[in-house]
């Protein structure tokens, strides 16, 4: 059923080829995509991850846009795609952390390489690069995947990385907005309370995304709570999302949910339900369903269910849709 809910889905597989469920969910749901992970990749030959992905690309119907193709491939330990694949490490460190005009092309040089090769592989979408600025040292979980510990350097760095990668036809995504360098916890795992200031959030956390964000067509929304802009998680706050990324920030692209399996959402199946209709809501156009068949399907009823009892959400969702197939539209 090729319809608003499905098309505001990016969900995943299980393997390194489609299972006879997985061919038939994808075929007769059409959801917008999916985002790779380890256990989808051949790590000895990765290159044999371009015959799952163009399995994936037949399961279209024919006037389907591209499917969203996608992967974490920051470089550093988040890197789904193990060498030879380029990996100079981890953001923080590539070119010794510098804003000079050589380490910047280094930068860029590294975003074509990644994006060259990601798109051989048929990958069009890196979820990437990571806008966080790193002002809690004990976060681990975001750690040296930051591009650096102010706004500025981050900025700049990051930008090169993206230019690079887009000049490749494949997309970036912005992650992960309002910005969570300065959790003290891991979101895959639990909640994670962001207690800094307003004025904080403006100038350091937020001021990468409010730079880049017009040249970037994606960004992900964190599951962390800023308890100064709202008492919810960013990715089912109106206020983050539309007040201040859309309003303030002029961002008309796709806004992407982290995983909605993370461990800072309800996972009992009643509250789960409710925090994807919450994000949708609140503004997000895609929503990351990163493991279980079982659990897209549950998603894709609770849109469908809601949207046939409120028409308000049915509007929203349709936006959300249609926002997610002209990014489709751009695909290669």
């Amino acid at each position: 059923m090729r319809d608003a809910a499905s098309a505001v889905l990016i969900a995943a597989v299980e393997g390194l080829e489609l299972t006879p469920d997985e061919e038939r969910f994808f075929r007769e749901e059409s959801p917008a995509g999916v985002t790779l992970f380890r256990r989808n990749i051949p790590q000895d030959h990765y290159s044999q991850v371009g015959r799952l992905n163009q399995s994936l690309q037949n399961l279209r119907h024919g006037d389907e846009p591209p499917m969203v193709i996608a992967i974490d491939q920051e470089g550093g330990r988040v890197s789904r795609i193990a060498a030879p694949f380029p990996n100079l490490g981890p953001a923080m460190t590539i070119a010794d952390g510098c804003t000079n005009s050589s380490a910047l092309k280094i930068l860029n040089q590294y975003g074509h390489d990644v994006g060259q090769e990601l798109r051989q592989l048929g990958i069009n979408v890196n979820f990437a690069p990571v806008l966080d600025v790193l002002s809690e040292p004990t976060n681990t979980a975001i750690g040296d995947r930051c591009f650096g510990v102010t706004a500025d350097q981050v900025t700049v760095r990051a930008q090169a990385f993206l230019e690079g990668l887009q000049s490749e036809k494949v997309l970036g995504c912005l992650k992960h907005f309002p910005g969570q360098g300065n959790a003290c916890v891991d979101t895959h795992h639990t909640t994670a309370m962001i207690e800094a200031s307003l004025q904080t959030l403006i100038t350091r956390e937020m001021a990468p995304f409010r730079d880049l964000v017009q040249k970037c067509p994606m960004v992900m929304i964190s599951h962390s709570i800023f308890p100064v802009l709202c008492d919810t998680e960013a990715s089912r706050s109106r206020t983050i999302i539309m007040d201040w990324l859309r309003m303030r920030f002029g961002f008309d692209g796709v806004v992407v949910s982290d995983d909605m399996n993370m461990g800072a959402l309800p996972q009992e199946m009643k509250a789960w339900k409710a925090a994807l209709i919450d994000a949708v809501r609140a503004g997000c156009d895609a929503l990351l369903v990163c493991r279980g068949l079982d659990r897209c399907h549950e998603a894709l009823d609770a849109l469908r269910s809601e949207a046939k009892r409120n028409h308000a959400f049915a509007v929203r969702l349709d936006d959300a849709a249609k926002r997610v197939t002209k990014m489709r539209r751009s695909l290669v």
